[in-house]
């Protein structure tokens, strides 16, 4: 068993261990409302499957290389700065057919979603979208023993959403929260809700849960047809944040609103321009493509690390999203909390 304790109380503090997602299980669901984000080919091949589940890797073998290449391009940029990596198990059959009659289709490519952690909170979470709701037991397996063997540590599942056809469509009203939405700044906690993701109610059972142990949460609106908050906010280090304003409402949220900000055109923010993610507050990871965003970066001393990850995009998620935080330091200006209720 590895030495490090579950716990995450930043963005940028050192991070320790992570869990990155795998595609052996990737199969995408017949194009629907909720899956607007995609779009170009990623779109019309969904739209094109005759109502069927597309496997990744028996459509398309040669893209399954690619992005299992990318994946592990991933893990190496982390192992090489000391970081320990961990994927989530595949599926069961069964695990598979899972909500099935709602919305077919499975996925271990983005295990940022399907749970979070908040200090030594790990919580199981409900995803919108019926298809990924099932991610939960992959990582669940893998990361539980860490967080048992943590002193204070807690493990809670939030209610979850009852199956409705209209969240196939994008339109339920359910309960959901999703990691995506979730940024921590040591006591202070930022949960998103927008169309496609978490949902004021998803936000409302988190600050309830989190309030005894001296949490403070504030709900952010993500204004438009982006996924998640983590898609057009990211905190770099203490007083520098990257966003694209107007899904912000053209303003920060409260808890950083005096912070320097890189703003991001729409197009850059459609390429995940936010979605990077720092190993310390001195180091980001971050899709190579997005050379003026590195320079920014670079001209205010941090140490950017490039990545080919263009494929891994097109599905809607970059390195944050291929990647959930397991053990990280605090940062200076973020200090972790005692972990008893009131």
């Amino acid at each position: 068993m590895a030495d490090w304790a579950f716990g995450v109380h930043s963005e940028y503090g050192k991070l320790n261990a992570v869990m990155v997602g795998q595609v052996e299980d990737f199969g995408y669901p017949p194009y629907s409302h909720s899956l607007r984000y995609l779009t170009g080919d990623k779109r019309r091949t969904l739209e094109s499957t005759g109502g069927k589940v597309y496997d990744l890797k028996s459509e398309q073998p040669a893209l399954y290389d690619t992005l299992v290449a990318q994946l592990e391009t991933v893990c190496d940029a982390f192992r090489a700065r000391g970081v320990e990596v961990c994927r989530p198990r595949t599926f069961t059959d069964p695990e598979k057919r899972y909500l099935g009659e709602l919305q077919l289709g499975y996925s271990q490519l983005y295990p940022a979603d399907p749970v979070f952690p908040v200090g030594k909170h790990f919580v199981e979470a409900c995803i919108r979208r019926p298809f990924r709701r099932k991610e939960v037991w992959g990582i669940r397996d893998v990361v539980q023993p860490h967080v048992e063997r943590t002193p204070d540590a807690f493990h809670v599942a939030m209610p979850q959403a009852q199956p409705d056809p209209a969240d196939v469509e994008g339109t339920g009203h359910g309960i959901y929260l999703e990691g995506g939405d979730i940024i921590i700044l040591g006591r202070t906690v930022m949960v998103g809700h927008g169309p496609l993701t978490s949902s004021p109610a998803g936000g409302k059972w988190l600050r309830r849960y989190l309030a005894p142990f001296g949490y403070d949460v504030h709900p952010v609106e993500v204004r438009g047809d982006f996924l998640h908050l983590l898609g057009v906010l990211c905190l770099i280090r203490p007083g520098l944040a990257i966003a694209y304003m107007p899904a912000l409402g053209g303003k920060l949220p409260e808890p950083i609103r005096d912070w320097d900000v890189i703003e991001l055109s729409l197009e850059e923010c459609q390429a995940l321009g936010t979605v990077g993610m720092n190993t310390d507050e001195k180091t980001h990871l971050i899709d190579r493509r997005q050379t003026r965003i590195i320079g920014e970066l670079e001209a205010r001393g941090l140490t950017c690390v490039p990545l080919e990850i263009d494929e891994l995009t097109d599905w809607g998620g970059a390195v944050r999203c291929v990647t959930l935080p397991l053990s990280r330091e605090p940062s200076h200006d973020a200090a972790p909390l005692p972990q008893t209720g009131s």
